[in-house]
């Protein structure tokens, strides 16, 4: 019977994703005064180089080095935007979710991350912020989605106040500025699962970590 009822859970959660066209963009995310205040967080915020999202993860990671605020999720001003944006998310996915955690991104020219993946768990979300407020799309630094249904690559351009939703467990990256400018392309990664999912998902490492 639990075997049936996982298999029926799983299910729902694939067909739900064959109903979007993902990436899900959304624009305009936050108000201005909001975003704003964003803004600021990453303007004057400390900033570290590093080669992991999160500074205390206890696995050194060999992909190309990168900028990190760390631990933004315990930034209350970061959870009072998460907690905005989960209400607009749920309004796609038609579906309660719970605010897991939040990272940074920042990187220069020739700081392309490579193709990864935030979670293996087939029913987790990430939404990726573009937070760097004045940006020329001529400048690069597209976020690349490898959508395994359709087997084919998105590009989403990097326009401030806006951002991509995808699964947590499909391939991504982030495209470095190109030479024509020296400015820091910024992010945060939100990541979401749903209400239904978290009792399941609370004690896996790369998730209980961030409770």
């Amino acid at each position: 019977m639990m075997m049936k009822i996982e298999f029926q859970y799983h299910l729902i959660y694939y067909l739900n994703k064959m109903n979007f066209n993902y990436p899900i963009v959304l624009k305009d995310v936050f108000s201005s005064q909001k975003f704003f205040q964003l803004r600021d967080e990453f303007k004057y915020g400390k900033w570290q180089l590093n080669n992991y999202s999160d500074p205390k993860h206890d696995e050194k990671s060999e992909e190309r080095v990168f900028w990190t605020m760390g631990n933004i999720w315990e930034n209350i001003k970061i959870y009072e935007c998460a907690s905005i944006l989960k209400l607009k998310i749920q309004k796609y996915l038609q579906q309660d979710l719970i605010f897991i955690r939040a990272h940074s991104n920042g990187s220069t020219f020739g700081q392309s991350s490579r193709f990864h993946i935030d979670y293996e768990s087939d029913d987790i979300w990430t939404f990726i912020l573009f937070t760097e407020e004045n940006w020329n799309t001529q400048w690069g630094g597209e976020f690349v989605v490898y959508n395994p249904i359709e087997e084919e690559y998105n590009y989403t351009s990097y326009i401030p106040n806006s951002g991509a939703l995808i699964p947590s467990n499909w391939q991504h990256y982030a495209m470095s500025p190109n030479e024509r400018t020296d400015k820091l392309r910024t992010t945060i990664a939100f990541s979401y699962c749903s209400t239904e999912s978290f009792d399941r998902l609370k004690n896996l490492k790369s998730v209980k970590r961030f409770l």
